[in-house]
Protein backbone atom coordinates (compact mmCIF):
# COMPACT_ATOMS: atom_id res chain seq x y z
CA UNK A 1 0.00 0.00 0.00
CA UNK A 2 1.30 3.47 -0.85
CA UNK A 3 1.85 5.56 2.06
CA UNK A 4 1.31 8.54 0.65
CA UNK A 5 -2.49 7.93 -0.32
CA UNK A 6 -3.56 7.13 2.93
CA UNK A 7 -5.55 10.30 4.26
CA UNK A 8 -4.01 9.53 7.78
CA UNK A 9 -1.32 7.76 9.24
CA UNK A 10 -0.98 5.37 12.67
CA UNK A 11 2.31 5.34 14.54
CA UNK A 12 2.54 2.24 17.11
CA UNK A 13 5.41 2.76 19.76
CA UNK A 14 6.09 -0.38 21.63
CA UNK A 15 7.54 0.44 25.55
CA UNK A 16 7.35 -1.89 28.86
CA UNK A 17 4.40 -3.40 27.15
CA UNK A 18 2.36 -0.25 26.68
CA UNK A 19 0.64 0.74 23.18
CA UNK A 20 0.37 4.14 22.26
CA UNK A 21 -0.90 5.49 19.08
CA UNK A 22 -0.23 8.50 17.15
CA UNK A 23 -2.59 9.87 14.21
CA UNK A 24 -1.48 12.63 11.91
CA UNK A 25 -2.77 14.00 8.80
CA UNK A 26 -0.69 12.82 5.87
CA UNK A 27 -0.08 16.00 4.48
CA UNK A 28 2.43 16.22 6.46
CA UNK A 29 4.46 14.00 4.74
CA UNK A 30 3.53 16.01 1.24
CA UNK A 31 4.41 19.46 2.91
CA UNK A 32 7.59 18.56 4.31
CA UNK A 33 9.07 16.20 1.58
CA UNK A 34 8.99 13.39 4.14
CA UNK A 35 10.03 10.09 3.00
CA UNK A 36 8.26 7.28 4.93
CA UNK A 37 11.18 6.49 6.84
CA UNK A 38 11.51 9.81 8.49
CA UNK A 39 8.05 10.01 8.76
CA UNK A 40 8.25 6.87 11.29
CA UNK A 41 11.18 8.53 13.33
CA UNK A 42 9.11 11.56 14.08
CA UNK A 43 5.55 9.76 14.53
CA UNK A 44 7.86 7.65 16.87
CA UNK A 45 9.09 10.84 18.62
CA UNK A 46 5.87 12.49 19.20
CA UNK A 47 5.13 8.70 20.72
CA UNK A 48 8.26 9.36 23.45
CA UNK A 49 7.15 12.72 24.06
CA UNK A 50 3.70 11.84 25.18
CA UNK A 51 5.42 9.43 27.39
CA UNK A 52 7.44 12.44 28.88
CA UNK A 53 4.01 14.57 28.87
CA UNK A 54 2.77 11.01 31.07
CA UNK A 55 5.46 11.30 33.27
CA UNK A 56 5.76 14.70 33.68
CA UNK A 57 9.35 14.84 32.31
CA UNK A 58 10.45 18.13 31.87
CA UNK A 59 13.70 20.73 31.73
CA UNK A 60 14.90 23.27 33.71
CA UNK A 61 12.33 25.72 31.44
CA UNK A 62 9.80 23.72 31.67
CA UNK A 63 9.56 22.33 28.09
CA UNK A 64 8.68 18.51 27.13
CA UNK A 65 11.34 16.98 24.97
CA UNK A 66 11.53 13.52 24.21
CA UNK A 67 14.62 11.21 25.03
CA UNK A 68 14.68 8.07 23.60
CA UNK A 69 18.29 6.40 22.52
CA UNK A 70 18.79 5.95 19.60
CA UNK A 71 18.76 2.00 19.07
CA UNK A 72 15.27 2.23 20.45
CA UNK A 73 13.97 4.49 17.26
CA UNK A 74 15.66 2.06 15.65
CA UNK A 75 13.47 -1.11 16.91
CA UNK A 76 10.97 0.96 16.97
CA UNK A 77 11.24 1.71 13.27
CA UNK A 78 12.94 -1.16 11.65
CA UNK A 79 15.87 0.69 10.74
CA UNK A 80 19.06 0.83 11.22
CA UNK A 81 20.93 3.50 13.89
CA UNK A 82 22.42 5.04 10.62
CA UNK A 83 19.30 5.48 9.18
CA UNK A 84 17.93 7.07 11.92
CA UNK A 85 20.43 9.27 12.79
CA UNK A 86 20.35 10.61 9.25
CA UNK A 87 16.49 10.85 9.15
CA UNK A 88 16.90 13.08 12.55
CA UNK A 89 19.74 15.06 10.90
CA UNK A 90 16.76 15.90 8.02
CA UNK A 91 13.72 16.41 10.69
CA UNK A 92 16.33 19.07 12.28
CA UNK A 93 16.93 21.10 8.71
CA UNK A 94 13.29 21.17 7.80
CA UNK A 95 12.26 22.64 11.67
CA UNK A 96 9.82 20.00 12.24
CA UNK A 97 12.42 19.86 15.56
CA UNK A 98 15.81 20.67 17.44
CA UNK A 99 18.18 18.48 19.26
CA UNK A 100 20.08 19.42 22.15
CA UNK A 101 23.64 17.19 21.91
CA UNK A 102 25.48 16.74 24.36
CA UNK A 103 28.32 14.31 26.88
CA UNK A 104 28.94 12.87 30.22
CA UNK A 105 31.17 14.74 32.00
CA UNK A 106 34.78 14.45 31.60
CA UNK A 107 34.39 12.10 28.24
CA UNK A 108 33.75 11.99 25.00
CA UNK A 109 30.80 9.43 25.30
CA UNK A 110 27.23 11.22 24.58
CA UNK A 111 24.45 11.43 26.53
CA UNK A 112 21.03 10.59 25.07
CA UNK A 113 19.76 13.67 23.32
CA UNK A 114 16.82 15.48 23.83
CA UNK A 115 14.62 15.70 21.36
CA UNK A 116 12.23 18.79 21.43
CA UNK A 117 9.38 18.60 18.77
CA UNK A 118 7.63 21.84 17.09
CA UNK A 119 4.88 22.87 19.07
CA UNK A 120 3.13 24.36 16.12
CA UNK A 121 3.52 21.75 13.63
CA UNK A 122 1.81 19.06 16.48
CA UNK A 123 -0.98 21.59 17.20
CA UNK A 124 -1.49 21.83 13.65
CA UNK A 125 -1.08 18.07 11.81
CA UNK A 126 -2.15 16.05 15.38
CA UNK A 127 -5.20 15.10 16.14
CA UNK A 128 -4.38 12.81 19.36
CA UNK A 129 -2.00 13.44 22.23
CA UNK A 130 -0.97 11.78 25.35
CA UNK A 131 -3.79 13.39 27.65
CA UNK A 132 -7.19 11.62 25.30
CA UNK A 133 -8.01 7.89 25.10
CA UNK A 134 -8.09 5.74 21.84
CA UNK A 135 -11.51 5.66 21.74
CA UNK A 136 -12.48 8.81 22.36
CA UNK A 137 -9.73 10.98 20.86
CA UNK A 138 -11.24 13.04 17.48
CA UNK A 139 -9.87 15.32 15.14
CA UNK A 140 -10.39 18.90 16.64
CA UNK A 141 -12.16 21.33 14.02
CA UNK A 142 -9.40 23.75 15.43
CA UNK A 143 -6.70 21.94 14.14
CA UNK A 144 -7.96 21.60 10.62
CA UNK A 145 -9.05 25.59 10.81
CA UNK A 146 -5.55 26.15 11.26
CA UNK A 147 -4.01 23.89 8.83
CA UNK A 148 -6.51 25.92 6.35
CA UNK A 149 -5.73 29.74 7.20
CA UNK A 150 -1.81 28.82 7.14
CA UNK A 151 -2.60 27.12 3.68
CA UNK A 152 -4.36 30.49 2.54
CA UNK A 153 -2.07 33.09 4.56
CA UNK A 154 1.54 31.82 4.56
CA UNK A 155 3.73 33.39 1.32
CA UNK A 156 7.27 33.81 0.65
CA UNK A 157 7.23 37.88 2.00
CA UNK A 158 10.36 38.93 -0.32
CA UNK A 159 9.70 39.67 -4.07
CA UNK A 160 13.35 38.33 -5.42
CA UNK A 161 13.28 35.57 -3.09
CA UNK A 162 9.97 34.32 -4.31
CA UNK A 163 11.19 34.83 -7.99
CA UNK A 164 14.13 32.90 -7.77
CA UNK A 165 12.68 30.26 -5.30
CA UNK A 166 10.20 29.17 -8.20
CA UNK A 167 12.36 29.48 -10.83
CA UNK A 168 14.64 26.83 -9.76
CA UNK A 169 10.53 25.33 -9.32
CA UNK A 170 10.31 25.17 -5.76
CA UNK A 171 7.32 24.83 -4.65
CA UNK A 172 5.74 27.75 -2.59
CA UNK A 173 3.82 26.25 0.38
CA UNK A 174 3.05 26.75 3.89
CA UNK A 175 6.68 24.84 4.76
CA UNK A 176 8.58 27.11 1.95
CA UNK A 177 7.18 29.94 2.93
CA UNK A 178 7.39 29.87 6.55
CA UNK A 179 11.07 28.66 6.15
CA UNK A 180 11.97 31.22 3.77
CA UNK A 181 10.27 34.43 5.51
CA UNK A 182 12.52 33.39 8.99
CA UNK A 183 15.64 33.30 7.07
CA UNK A 184 15.40 36.12 5.28
CA UNK A 185 14.56 38.29 8.79
CA UNK A 186 17.50 36.51 10.20
CA UNK A 187 20.27 36.74 7.50
CA UNK A 188 18.21 38.83 5.27
CA UNK A 189 16.87 38.70 2.03
CA UNK A 190 19.98 38.95 -0.27
CA UNK A 191 22.17 36.46 1.66
CA UNK A 192 18.88 34.17 0.88
CA UNK A 193 18.60 35.04 -2.74
CA UNK A 194 22.75 33.89 -3.12
CA UNK A 195 22.74 31.16 -1.27
CA UNK A 196 19.69 29.61 -3.54
CA UNK A 197 21.63 30.29 -6.17
CA UNK A 198 24.80 28.60 -4.92
CA UNK A 199 22.81 26.14 -3.78
CA UNK A 200 21.47 24.91 -7.32
CA UNK A 201 24.80 25.65 -8.71
CA UNK A 202 25.51 22.71 -11.30
CA UNK A 203 22.25 20.96 -10.49
CA UNK A 204 19.74 19.39 -13.09
CA UNK A 205 16.62 20.30 -12.33
CA UNK A 206 15.50 17.82 -14.73
CA UNK A 207 17.08 14.99 -13.10
CA UNK A 208 16.31 15.59 -9.58
CA UNK A 209 13.75 12.46 -8.66
CA UNK A 210 11.28 14.51 -5.88
CA UNK A 211 11.70 17.76 -7.15
CA UNK A 212 13.94 20.76 -5.95
CA UNK A 213 12.01 22.15 -3.15
CA UNK A 214 13.30 19.54 -0.61
CA UNK A 215 16.93 19.96 -1.92
CA UNK A 216 16.99 23.84 -1.83
CA UNK A 217 15.55 23.98 1.81
CA UNK A 218 18.00 21.27 3.28
CA UNK A 219 20.82 23.03 1.78
CA UNK A 220 19.92 26.77 3.32
CA UNK A 221 21.38 25.52 6.48
CA UNK A 222 23.08 28.21 8.59
CA UNK A 223 27.01 27.43 7.39
CA UNK A 224 25.51 28.21 3.71
CA UNK A 225 23.93 30.95 4.46
CA UNK A 226 27.25 32.36 6.12
CA UNK A 227 29.14 31.63 3.07
CA UNK A 228 26.78 33.30 0.90
CA UNK A 229 26.91 36.55 3.32
CA UNK A 230 30.81 36.61 3.24
CA UNK A 231 30.34 35.99 -0.61
CA UNK A 232 28.30 38.79 -0.99
CA UNK A 233 30.35 41.01 1.22
CA UNK A 234 33.89 40.71 -0.75
CA UNK A 235 32.13 41.20 -3.93
CA UNK A 236 30.81 44.45 -2.04
CA UNK A 237 33.99 45.10 -1.25
CA UNK A 238 36.06 44.71 -5.00
CA UNK A 239 33.17 47.01 -6.52
CA UNK A 240 33.97 49.51 -3.76
CA UNK A 241 37.62 49.04 -4.34
CA UNK A 242 37.23 49.35 -8.47
CA UNK A 243 35.31 52.30 -7.51
CA UNK A 244 37.82 54.02 -5.24
CA UNK A 245 40.55 53.54 -7.50
CA UNK A 246 42.66 56.82 -8.94
CA UNK A 247 42.01 57.48 -12.90
CA UNK A 248 45.01 57.26 -14.49
CA UNK A 249 45.75 59.91 -17.23
CA UNK A 250 45.04 58.88 -20.60
CA UNK A 251 47.72 59.73 -23.00
CA UNK A 252 46.94 62.13 -25.89
CA UNK A 253 49.57 60.70 -28.38
CA UNK A 254 47.72 62.69 -31.27
CA UNK A 255 48.49 65.99 -29.77
CA UNK A 256 52.13 65.18 -29.86
CA UNK A 257 52.24 64.38 -33.47
CA UNK A 258 50.05 67.62 -34.21
CA UNK A 259 53.32 69.54 -32.61
CA UNK A 260 55.73 67.97 -34.26
CA UNK A 261 54.33 68.22 -37.79
CA UNK A 262 53.91 72.41 -36.76
CA UNK A 263 57.38 72.97 -35.41
CA UNK A 264 59.52 74.34 -37.70
CA UNK A 265 62.83 73.83 -39.18
CA UNK A 266 65.04 76.90 -39.75
CA UNK A 267 67.56 76.27 -42.64
CA UNK A 268 69.95 78.66 -44.53
CA UNK A 269 68.13 78.87 -47.40
CA UNK A 270 64.18 78.16 -45.88
CA UNK A 271 61.72 77.02 -43.57
CA UNK A 272 60.31 73.97 -44.09
CA UNK A 273 57.55 72.47 -42.00
CA UNK A 274 57.57 68.80 -40.49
Amino acid sequence: MNPYKLKRIEVIVLKENKVAFIKFNANLMSDYELKVGETLVYGALVSFRNMSIQSNAKDEKGHVYAYPPISSIANITGQSERSVKSHIQVLEQKGLMTVKRSYKEGSKEKNVNHYYLNTEVLEVYFTADATESIKTAKPKSKNKETYKDLRQKVFIADAEIEKWFTHYQGEHNNNSAKKLNQLAEKYGAETVVKAIHNAMEGVNIDTLSQGSTGLILSRLNDKNLEDAKLQLQNEKERKERFMNEPIKPVLDYTAGLKRRESRKIRTSDDVINI
